[in-house]
């Protein structure tokens, strides 16, 4: 008798967890989750806007570095034949042209906006120089030519209009100054 008595209160004893245990527990990892979820989301918009910038810095440092080359060098004021494209006479044999080239006769760069890519033919066909632009524009102003450029995908708001970067014609002046 004594071993069904004690096999009746081992049976009446459950183990496990009640409703509210449980409810508490998916209350506590659904805040827990969505915490999670919420760091999740604000990193890869950090990494998204970051790439934006980092492609942004780059288009800029070419475009200033291509333009700076090519207008610095040369001795006569450059034409704009419509907003997107820009030309630049170089009178000097040897000079370095936008394909890398160096020809030994005075040549013509014509920089073109082919969205998304900025183009030169310098006579020997066009080359892409840089691609991942929406916007390009020139403005001449005196011995001053500014470019705009609007790098592609850039969401921030403030940059939206692009960046201006602004080179003198040094051999222009200079020539001028003589």
């Amino acid at each position: 008798m004594r071993n069904k008595r004690n096999q009746s209160t081992s049976l009446s004893r459950q183990f496990g967890f009640t409703l509210s245990e449980v409810m508490v527990t998916l209350a506590v990892s659904g805040f827990l989750l969505s915490g999670v979820t919420l760091a999740y989301m604000a990193i890869s918009n950090t990494v998204a806007t970051s790439k934006q910038l980092e492609n942004a810095q780059e288009v800029l440092r070419y475009s200033a570095e291509v333009f700076s080359r090519s207008l610095k060098q040369t001795q006569e004021t450059p034409v704009i034949p419509n907003l997107t494209s820009l030309n630049v006479v170089q009178s000097n044999a040897g000079a370095t042209a936008c394909d890398g080239t160096r020809p030994a006769v005075p040549f013509t760069e014509n920089y073109t906006f082919v969205q998304p890519n900025l183009v030169c033919d310098a006579g020997n066909g066009e080359t892409v120089l840089l691609t991942g632009i929406a916007d390009i524009s020139y403005q001449i102003n005196g011995n001053l030519v500014a470019v705009t450029v609007t790098p592609e995908n850039l969401d921030v708001a403030d940059l939206a209009n692009g960046f201006e970067l602004n080179f003198a014609l040094t051999s222009v002046i200079l020539s001028g100054a003589m």
